[in-house]
């Protein structure tokens, strides 16, 4: 089964004291796995996400600090 997302809401999202599991943009449902996740050397971790409600996709971005 595909969805049709009609979100206009942001694709990007970026968290950087937050951590919590992130909600959907559209829909306002709780993601709980990324479908993918990717870290980078200028230390960002990026997730995409999929909405299983509403099949909106959209990603965060999270700065880590370094101590």
């Amino acid at each position: 089964m595909v969805f049709e997302s009609a979100c206009h809401a942001s694709a990007r999202v970026v968290a950087t004291e937050n951590l919590s599991r992130p909600k959907c943009p559209c829909c306002g449902g709780v993601m709980l796995v990324a479908e993918e996740s990717r870290f980078n050397a200028k230390g960002r971790i990026d997730h995409d996400w999929s909405c299983d409600g509403c099949g909106h996709k959209f990603a965060t971005s999270v700065r880590l600090w370094r101590r």
